[in-house]
């Protein structure tokens, strides 16, 4: 006979993935504690900004209005440069779901100009691999420079006088 708290608990054992990750699927869409979080996870639209030419005074100011967000110019600043680093050192930044907003591109509109012709660019020379011991060599194997020559002192006929 099989009772019910058996079957409870083997439910309850086997349901708990799909309750954790539920759960995780709802933490996940709260607002980060930290700035820097939030900085983070609006970071596709704050750089789709700056590539459409926005400055960065008026993204601060819709931080603020819109996301609730207060920091100043400079703190702005510093947040875009570290995640522009993370950026290319990891490759991407964002969350491994991204959603259908995110994903569309935001192309910048750009100000017709005037096309000037390519014209190409003569290739410099392949530069020789680095070697850290190069400039030291190249240093030492230099004659070493002798005051006595350079002023014409000392024994001009080869007698030592002394």
């Amino acid at each position: 006979m099989v009772r019910l708290t058996d079957v409870h608990e083997r439910d309850k054992s086997e349901n708990w993935i799909t309750l954790a990750r539920n759960r995780l699927a709802l933490r996940r869409a709260e607002k980060p504690a930290t700035k820097a979080g939030q900085i983070r996870a609006l970071w596709p639209e704050i750089e789709a900004a700056i590539a459409g030419g926005q400055s960065m005074k008026s993204i601060r100011k819709w931080l603020e209005e819109d996301a609730g967000i207060t920091l100043g110019i400079t703190s702005l600043t510093s947040y875009i440069s570290r995640l522009r680093r993370r950026q290319t050192v990891k490759g991407s930044i964002g969350a491994p779901v991204v959603d259908s907003v995110r994903a569309a591109k935001v192309e910048p509109v750009l100000a017709s100009r005037p096309k000037r012709p390519i014209q190409p660019e003569a290739s410099p020379a392949p530069e020789p691999p680095s070697d850290p011991l190069a400039q030291a060599m190249r240093a030492l194997s230099k004659p070493r420079f002798d005051i006595r020559e350079h002023h014409g002192d000392g024994d001009p006929e080869g007698k030592n006088l002394i």
